[in-house]
């Protein structure tokens, strides 16, 4: 599951403010506030574009709560670290 405060805390130590990151994500920054105040959860596809530019792993955006989620996350998270060495 989606981790709401581990995704603010991120953008804030990274000093951004939500209007920044929406702007590098590009979506709406009421579409960022939504996700920090738990209306809506992002999407793997958002949650991994947001992991690249909060310069942290996906895993690291989601709780232990969901199995199938971090299941997921765990895969995409191999296939970016793939890509990355080959690239390199």
């Amino acid at each position: 599951m989606f981790d709401r405060h581990a995704f603010a805390a991120r953008r804030l130590t990274l000093g951004l403010s939500v209007e920044e990151l929406a702007d590098e994500m590009v979506v709406a920054p009421s579409t960022v506030y939504r996700w920090e105040s738990g209306e809506t959860t992002p999407s793997l596809r958002a949650l991994v574009q947001a992991s690249r530019h909060l310069c942290t792993p996906l895993l690291s955006l989601l709780t232990d709560e969901d199995t199938e989620q971090r299941r997921k996350a765990t895969a995409v998270d191999a296939l970016i670290r793939e890509g990355v060495s080959k690239a390199a």
